[in-house]
Order: structure tokens, then C-alpha cells, then sequence
């Protein structure tokens, strides 16, 4: 791992106009080039996994095979997910006459995506390689340059992915590890940051809120949780055991979508009891639709489970939870997929990281609008006739009398016509 860390890392921000000058030049690289180093990462990652799972197992010493396949293969993926799906996602929409409005004849638009510029990742503690990494992966793919301030303690698993990143031919210039004190992050916002990508508590992520809405600066919120598994009266209740134990293991239960309400059908609520041989509190609920209310009446909003032999049962109920995620017998591993969204509701923060949605929540739309031919009717001061003629017109595209509502229009557009020549 030090033959990592100790090559060339700056130790704190880099020049703000030094970052500004790589991210214009990084902005206007060619996808198939940022690809191109997310490929070379990738191998690099899969070369050096067993340095990257001890830096990260280091942080909470937890086993390094549960980091290989917590942090570094998940991450992997979101790599291979990048090089195959970034220029999709990212590519600029064109669109024509086809559900043009009539009035806007002549006009054809593109809906391109533009980089924010500087995105600043706020890592967690509990998952410091996968969840900062991917972060900023998306951003800098994206065409953004990035400063990723880890949390305590976690710098030397950031550090290493860093040095990765510049091996693979990023310009250091784009990526900065911040020192890990909360200072570093504040100093960043007020040198000013396009966006904010923030994992931690729900209570830090309101102090953070207020210090951004100061410069309206958007944000990307992934909050605390308060994840309830629904048992159902057919779930499989060995499963639901496994799974439970599952949850509470992994990573030592320093999870933010980890178990923590256990939602029971009345009728099966005692056999789980002996089951689990563990002292595990149990909300009892008459039906499901109470189940149901008990979830939605959280705060929080992140993620929920459903045991269930019905699968298309559980699809009901889990179309009925107000939480970003839901999990049909399973736990937690799912929300690893680099295809997905992953981010909460209500307390449980706002945005998405990761999957198309995570990608676009890196840029902003930009509409470039074209007008063809010389007319510009719109530019003309409006005529004492004109009020008839766009109201039959808003009559004619969308009133139920249509038939009658265009030849209103016909006459009042004749009669326009004759006016002008005249």
C-alpha cells in the first residue's frame, strides 16, 4: 500500500484557477478518451484489489474478503458500467418537427449535457473506497474536475484510489484528496463548488444544506436511514433469519441501508421470534396494509425489504413505499448494482448517485434552439385582430370542438392575411 500513497499526492487543494483551467480543457476531451482511462483504472484496480480491500479493511478491521467484494468489485463494475454506457447516457438529444408545436415551425432543438465544473465529493467512513470512488468516477466522466474530502481516518484508502486514478492517465489537476478534517470541506465551499455529493448523517447534511443554500449551491444528498424488513404470513422464514443476520454482520452493521425494524405479520410473528434465537425487537402488525403505514410513517426514507413467496404481491406493496429502494427477499447487496439509482426520500436526503440518473445528477441540460428561414412573426408588435386569432388557434390544438374550432381559426388566419396585404 505506501508504495501507492507515497508517490506524487498533493496533500491539500490545488490553485482554484489552476483545477478551473484543467476542467475547461477535461470538459471538451472526447468521451471515448475519459473511457479510455476508466478502462485503464479498472485493469489498475483489478491488479492492485488486494491493497485497496487491506486499506479499506484497515479503517473499521473488518476481513479483507469482505472488502473485496463489498468495495473493490462493486466499484470495478461501476467502471465497466462507465466505458459502456457514459456516451449513451451523456449524449446530446436532438429533436425535430416530430410533437413540435405548430407555432414553433422552422425550430429544431438539442438538449445537450454540460459538466458542472468543480464537484466536491464528501465521503463516508463506513464504505470509503466503493461510495466516494464511484462518486467521483461519475463526476469526472461526466467532465467535471473533483475534490473528494474522505471522513476521518479514511485519507490512505482515498489516496490509494487516487494514485490509481493519475496512473491510469488522469490529469492530477482534475482530482484532489482534501485533508480529512471538516475544514477542508468548508474552505472548498467557500472557494466555491458547483455541486456538493454528500453520504453521512441526516443531522450533518442539514448543517451542510444551510452553509450551501448561502450560495445556492445544489447538492447531492445521501442521508441516514431507517430501513424496515416487511415479514409477510408466507414469507420464507429461514430466509428472512439469514438475511436479518446477514445485515446486522455486514461490515460490522455500519451499513446505512442495514436492518433496523423488523415489520411482522401477527400470525408469524412468534415462529420468526424462535427462529432468529436473537434478541431483536419485532413491530407487530395486523395486516399488511398496516405493515405498509408503519414504514411510510418513518421520516426517513431510504431503503425497505419485503419477504415474500408472492412476488407479485410484494410488487404491490413495495410500489406503496415511499423509500428510494426496495429490496423483494433480499438485502442490501442489490443496491450495489452500477445500473441503478441509489438515494433516499423524505429525511433520507434528495438526488441519486450511480445508474443513468446518478451520471446526469453530475451535469446540467443545456438547450440549444435553431430557428430555419427568415420569419419571425413572434418579433411583430401584437395587432388589435391578433387576441381572436390565438385564441381560436388555442381553441383549434386543444378543445374538444376541434373540427369547428379550426375553421374559427382559417377564417381569423384569412382574415390576418388579407389585413396585412392590405
Amino acid at each position: 500500500m505506501s508504495a501507492i500513497i507515497e508517490l506524487s499526492i498533493a496533500p491539500s487543494v490545488i490553485p482554484h484557477s489552476q483545477m478551473r483551467a484543467a476542467q475547461k480543457k477535461w470538459a471538451l476531451t472526447p468521451m471515448h478518451d475519459r473511457r479510455r482511462i476508466v478502462r485503464k483504472l479498472r485493469h489498475l484496480i483489478a491488479k492492485n484489489s488486494d491493497v485497496l480491500a487491506d486499506a479499506a479493511a484497515a479503517v473499521n478491521r473488518r476481513p479483507i474478503a469482505e472488502k473485496l467484494v463489498s468495495e473493490v468489485l462493486p466499484l470495478a463494475d461501476a467502471c465497466r458500467w462507465l466505458e459502456r454506457n457514459a456516451a449513451r447516457v451523456l449524449a446530446a438529444r436532438r429533436h425535430g418537427k416530430r410533437g413540435r408545436p405548430l407555432w414553433l415551425r422552422g425550430h429544431s432543438f438539442e438538449v445537450q449535457r454540460q459538466p458542472l465544473g468543480c464537484v466536491l465529493v464528501i465521503g463516508p467512513g463506513n464504505y470509503p473506497l466503493f461510495l466516494p470512488a464511484v462518486h467521483t468516477l461519475h463526476a469526472l466522466v461526466a467532465g467535471n474536475a473533483v475534490l473528494l474530502k474522505p471522513a476521518p481516518g479514511t485519507r490512505a484508502v482515498a489516496l490509494a484510489f487516487a494514485q490509481l486514478a493519475f496512473d491510469a492517465g488522469l490529469d492530477s489537476d482534475l482530482f484532489t484528496v482534501l485533508p480529512e478534517r471538516i475544514e477542508s470541506a468548508q474552505d472548498a465551499i467557500a472557494a466555491g463548488v458547483d455541486k456538493v455529493v454528500f453520504t453521512g448523517s441526516s443531522e450533518n447534511g442539514r448543517d451542510l444544506l444551510a452553509a450551501l443554500a448561502e450560495t445556492n449551491t445544489p447538492a447531492v444528498m445521501e442521508l441516514s436511514g431507517e430501513d424496515a424488513v416487511l415479514v409477510l404470513a408466507d414469507a420464507d422464514l429461514e430466509l428472512v433469519v439469514r438475511a436479518v443476520r446477514f445485515g446486522l454482520r455486514l461490515n460490522g452493521g455500519e451499513t446505512c441501508i442495514a436492518p433496523q425494524r423488523l415489520i411482522v405479520i401477527e400470525s408469524v410473528a412468534d415462529d420468526l421470534r424462535r427462529c432468529l434465537h436473537e434478541d431483536i425487537s419485532i413491530e407487530r402488525v395486523s395486516s399488511e396494509e398496516a405493515a405498509i403505514a408503519c414504514v411510510n410513517a418513518s421520516e426517513f426514507g431510504l431503503g425497505a425489504a419485503i419477504f415474500s413467496r408472492d412476488i407479485a404481491k410484494a410488487r404491490d406493496i413495495a410500489a406503496r413505499l415511499k423509500t428510494g429502494f426496495v429490496l423483494i427477499n433480499d438485502l442490501i447487496v442489490p443496491t450495489a448494482d452500477p445500473r441503478m439509482p441509489f438515494g433516499g426520500a423524505k429525511a433520507s436526503g434528495f438526488g441519486s448517485t450511480r445508474g443513468d440518473e446518478g451520471l446526469l445528477e453530475m451535469t446540467f441540460p443545456h438547450v440549444v434552439a435553431v430557428r430555419r428561414g427568415h420569419m419571425h412573426p413572434h418579433f411583430d408588435e401584437p395587432a388589435a385582430d391578433d387576441a381572436d386569432f390565438f385564441a381560436s388557434y388555442i381553441r383549434a390544438a386543444h378543445g374538444r370542438d376541434r373540427f369547428g374550432a379550426w375553421r374559427e381559426f382559417f377564417v381569423a388566419l384569412r382574415k390576418k392575411i388579407g389585413a396585412r396585404k392590405s
